[in-house]
């Protein structure tokens, strides 16, 4: 387990891998990050929710707060189509990343995407999200070195990259 409490994190906020336990909560995460924050989510069944489930193989990171309650999470998926392919044709790997309502703000997301990242890097050269224009979330994809490349999911999404190297 990985204690964090930077400045901008909460107080013993912890990392950690989902386990079997976490899957309820990491269905609720991919709901969350379907959506922009004043939209009703998805059902958990939706499409688009079970696209962005992490695949067999892929673990996603829990972030808990100082009493054991998850309150946030991170993974990669693939989309189908591909948001975006490396120069040999192969999908990048496309971030998953939500934070639950109530606990946003306050550096939990850019834990779990510092943790992904470092994680990643190990195997991928760079990594895609797709993100809504308006979704506040792309200020931290910024911030952590992701940088607009063209069009993304639907007339209002933004494809990014991050160079993992």
């Amino acid at each position: 387990m990985v204690c964090h409490t930077g400045a901008m994190a909460p107080q013993r906020t912890v990392l950690r891998a989902a386990t079997s336990d976490d899957d309820a909560f990491v269905v609720e995460m991919a709901r969350h990050a379907c959506v922009i924050e004043d939209r009703p989510l998805p059902d958990p069944d939706d499409d688009e929710v079970l696209e962005m489930l992490p695949p067999a193989g892929v673990v996603p990171i829990i972030a808990e707060d100082q009493s054991g309650t998850p309150v946030g999470a991170v993974w990669t998926y693939h989309s189908t189509p591909p948001l975006r392919c490396d120069a040999a044709g192969a999908p990048l790997p496309e971030l998953c990343i939500a934070v639950a309502p109530g606990r946003r703000g306050a550096g939990i997301g850019g834990m779990l995407l510092d943790a992904l990242v470092a994680d990643l890097a190990r195997h991928y050269d760079t990594m895609c999200t797709n993100v809504h224009v308006r979704n506040p979330a792309k200020r931290l994809y910024e911030r952590k070195g992701f940088r607009v490349v063209g069009q993304g999911n639907g007339p209002l999404g933004l494809a990014l990259v991050k160079d993992l190297r």
